[in-house]
């Protein structure tokens, strides 16, 4: 009834995960020990770590290419060629589209570090819907860079769309906050991950359609990022005091500066890997990488309030990590990672494509007959999927 999918290139994703799961340790911890701490200098600290990861990661890509010695940095191929690479759009349009990128991550960060705590006292709410980032991803790249939704992919987003449904009904249900809190706080997260999805798919775009060298849009996005996060932050004067504030009161400094350049280590190979699986995988990936570790974060969080004895914390914890599995499991038969074998869910997985064609590759020599052409235009279609899906 199910297989796993082995994919290649497989450990980028997986060192997302891994860095995706240490740097949220960290900011857990930032937040148990140091409160307030991450309204601007987290951001600040993602931003500018993207900068310099990608431009060591750009730098270091020219001197391999130089050298001969590989011919990929952290799985992205590297072209050599005395040929320029032929681009879809103009000089223009590309650094529109940077902007554009940089735009949405500074709106999705922003959102997630500072508003999402001002306005709503509700803990790890962007984890039980962080699952709509791959909807809005699927959404998105399916109407600008076609990529196919078949029938496994819309058999979870489905499922996906309607456990974030019950998730959001049993959000308003709770009476503890004022509704128009609730709806705000919701909202918020939704604004936050249609950005991410944005984000994600521009990033696609250029890599594939302009042959963008990945570290150095993500080196111009932390350039841009880094920029206006500094206006922004002496725009708001009130914010300096209170960030030198938290510096000078605490009694541990020496642990949260270990903390702040864990924070900023993590965040800049996070970076490196993201773009890499974008590159090699798809948004959709990287929304699974971001969204596997949320079923463990939930769980974390009623261990937190596992003080109040009342009936409604039972049901809306258990409802929540049993909605946050499901989903996870949806992500990743949605990237085939996992592979369903009812109803005709498993065929245009990367798994029974990949066998479909060995099996044809094995048997070049085929019958003349009338479905000659039918069966070469299935072959071509299959390698076709194959390659979407790589």
């Amino acid at each position: 009834m199910m297989k796993i999918g082995v994919r290649h290139n497989l450990i980028y994703p997986v060192m997302l995960i891994v860095f995706i799961g240490l740097r949220k340790i960290v900011e857990i911890l930032l937040d148990l020990y140091f409160k307030d701490i991450g309204k601007y200098l987290l951001p600040f600290l993602i931003f500018i770590s993207k900068f310099i990861a990608g431009f060591i990661a750009k730098n270091a890509s020219k001197h391999i290419i130089k050298s001969n010695s590989r011919k990929t940095l952290v799985g992205v191929k590297l072209i050599q060629s005395k040929k320029q690479v032929p681009k879809a759009d103009k000089n223009f349009k590309i650094i529109v589209l940077i902007f554009f990128a940089s735009y949405f991550d500074i709106i999705g960060t922003m959102i997630r570090k500072y508003f999402s705590t001002v306005i709503s006292n509700k803990q790890f709410l962007e984890e039980r819907l962080k699952s709509f980032q791959i909807i809005a991803s699927a959404l998105l790249c399916y109407f600008t860079i076609r990529i196919k939704i078949y029938k496994h992919n819309l058999f979870c987003l489905i499922i996906i769309f309607v456990c974030l449904v019950i998730i959001i009904v049993i959000e308003m249900s709770d009476l503890r906050m004022d509704i128009f809190i609730r709806l705000t706080s919701v909202g918020i997260i939704i604004f936050s991950g249609l950005g991410r999805a944005f984000l994600d798919t521009i990033e696609k775009y250029l890599f594939e359609f302009n042959s963008m060298d990945p570290f150095e849009v993500m080196m111009f996005e932390g350039l841009i990022n880094t920029i206006l996060i500094i206006c922004l932050f002496f725009f708001v004067n009130s914010s300096i005091e209170e960030e030198i504030r938290i510096f000078k009161n605490s009694e541990h400094l020496p642990y949260l500066i270990i903390l702040i350049i864990l924070y900023f280590i993590f965040s800049a190979l996070k970076n490196i890997y993201r773009v890499a699986t974008i590159k090699l995988y798809s948004p959709m990936t990287r929304a699974l990488a971001e969204s596997i570790l949320d079923p463990l974060i939930i769980i974390y969080s009623s261990i937190i309030d596992s003080h109040k004895k009342i009936w409604f914390f039972w049901f809306y914890h258990g409802i929540n990590i049993f909605l946050s599995i499901i989903m996870a499991l949806c992500s990743c038969i949605y990237n085939d990672f996992l592979v369903l074998y009812f109803c005709g869910l498993e065929h245009d997985t990367y798994l029974e494509v990949s066998r479909r064609s060995l099996t044809i590759d094995k048997n070049p020599a085929l019958p003349e007959d009338n479905s000659s052409s039918s069966d070469e235009e299935e072959d071509t279609e299959l390698k076709n999927i194959i390659n979407s899906n790589n």
